[in-house]
């Protein structure tokens, strides 16, 4: 069961592939932009990662990625409430649970505040099955997302929708075979998020929806998707979640903008979705957004063919 405690960083286990990570994303109503936000630890080798990646108008605005800093001392004596930082990028907890800030100092700064409007969902005590690959402790709340940011030409005000998750554990990118990672919100009282994980080239459904002012655990999920220029970039797709003992819903997603991260042949494909809802029990059609992270493990030749992606980040560089 999460407890308040979880928010802080907790002692690693042996294995150096050992990490624990904190992660926000938000889209704003106006279906023109979306960021994502990341920090993360990995105590065992003492290293800090950081990321931020915005779209606007389905491109780049921008990639700040402050990876792979040698980190003094243990990283479990951070203080999330003092400020955890990579780079000029500063992640604070406010109130455990419920409210965090995003800050990046200097010339294409932020300065946003997440704000929880769902309880914690327990993907291990609550949820289904993960592959055996990824962490083995994570929680996901959706939330809203107030502030500023100042990425492209001049500040844009942001009062947008998110999600946020915590995990903590191994994450074994050497072994893993892929995910699909889908949140979204519709307003305070409706979101969904999806983790289906692969193993032995079968899908395992985790994940929940937030409706009638609880989470409620999803046991069957089918993604079916409408490629774009290539397989694996997402145009579209149908998404059946099936509550655990209770009804079926259907959402549809459309791509608004979408970009690549690379890790060793591992390609993680970040799509802006649009969102159409359809409760069951013929409930009014809900409009949302959010992002579909579609994750799979690309052979040479298809990094090669897609490596014209990968250079449009170089425009978008934060230094």
């Amino acid at each position: 069961m999460i407890s308040r405690e979880d928010e802080w960083l907790h002692p690693a286990g042996p294995d150096s592939a050992w990490q624990e990570s904190f992660y926000f994303n938000w889209a704003d109503p106006d279906r023109r932009a979306f960021t994502l936000a990341r920090i993360g630890y990995r105590a065992n080798v003492r290293k800090t990662d950081g990321l931020v990646i915005s779209l606007r108008d389905g491109e780049l605005e921008l990639y700040y990625g402050p990876a792979d800093l040698d980190h003094d001392g243990p990283c479990s004596n951070e203080d999330p409430t003092k400020g955890m930082l990579a780079g000029d990028f500063r992640v604070t907890m406010e109130e455990p649970l419920s409210r965090w800030r995003l800050q990046i100092e200097g010339d294409r700064g932020m300065d946003v505040v997440f704000q929880a409007q769902t309880p914690p969902f327990d993907y291990h005590g609550d949820g289904g099955k993960l592959a055996s690959t990824m962490t083995g402790a994570h929680f996901e709340q959706a939330g809203r997302v107030t502030g500023w940011t100042a990425f492209g030409a001049g500040r844009q005000q942001i009062d947008a929708r998110g999600q946020r998750d915590k995990s903590w554990g191994v994450r074994d990118w050497d072994r893993l075979e892929g995910w699909n990672w889908i949140a979204g919100q519709f307003g305070p009282h409706l979101a969904f998020n999806v983790m289906q994980t692969i193993e032995a080239g079968n899908p395992l459904d985790n994940g929940f929806i937030f409706r009638d002012g609880e989470n409620r655990a999803i046991d069957r999920c089918t993604i079916d998707y409408t490629w774009a220029d290539h397989e694996h970039r997402m145009a579209e797709a149908r998404i059946e979640l099936g509550e655990a003992g209770g009804p079926t819903h259907e959402i549809r997603a459309e791509s608004l903008g979408s970009f690549p991260i690379l890790r060793g042949d591992v390609w993680i494909e970040e799509t802006h979705a649009a969102y159409t809802c359809s409760l069951a029990g013929g409930a009014e059609v809900q409009l949302g957004q959010g992002v579909v992270e579609h994750v799979w493990r690309a052979t040479p030749e298809e990094i090669h063919t897609r490596s014209a992606r990968l250079a449009a980040i170089v425009p978008a560089l934060r230094k």
